[in-house]
């Protein structure tokens, strides 16, 4: 899969789950701890919709910033340390979610991170073709 593609779907998706978290926090909270029969208090509500914002400033500068190599080079380190900071937070708390979140972001940084080296192999060997 082409980075540039990778980077649009993916903060497509967090903007999805922002929008839903905003909607129908329950639902949100439900995928955040991987238990779909979980029942949510009244004032964990807020704390859910809360998440959204940063979520959703982090999604919109993936989606802005991911066009090019070098910011999607930037992109895959902040994917790396958020990937492994999410696993972190499900290991220490119930949201287990984020577990399977991290793994999703790590993945992600490694495949973008070959899309991004073939691109720059191929664009170097034609410069030296010329």
């Amino acid at each position: 899969m082409n980075y540039k593609l990778i980077n649009r779907l993916d903060p497509i998706g967090y903007l999805g789950l922002t929008l839903v978290g905003f909607i129908m926090p329950e639902v949100t909270y439900r995928i955040f701890l991987f238990d779909f029969s979980a029942v949510m208090a009244d004032n964990q509500a807020l704390i859910i919709r809360s998440i959204g914002i940063p979520i959703y400033f982090a999604a919109m500068a993936f989606f802005l910033l991911g066009g090019n190599a070098e910011n999607g080079k930037q992109l895959n380190l902040i994917r790396y340390s958020g990937g492994l900071g999410m696993i972190a937070f499900a290991v220490f708390t119930d949201f287990n979610g984020f577990f399977l979140f991290g793994l999703l972001e790590i993945s992600l940084a490694i495949v973008t991170g070959k899309s991004i080296n073939k691109e720059e192999e191929g664009s170097s060997s034609f410069a030296t073709e010329e």
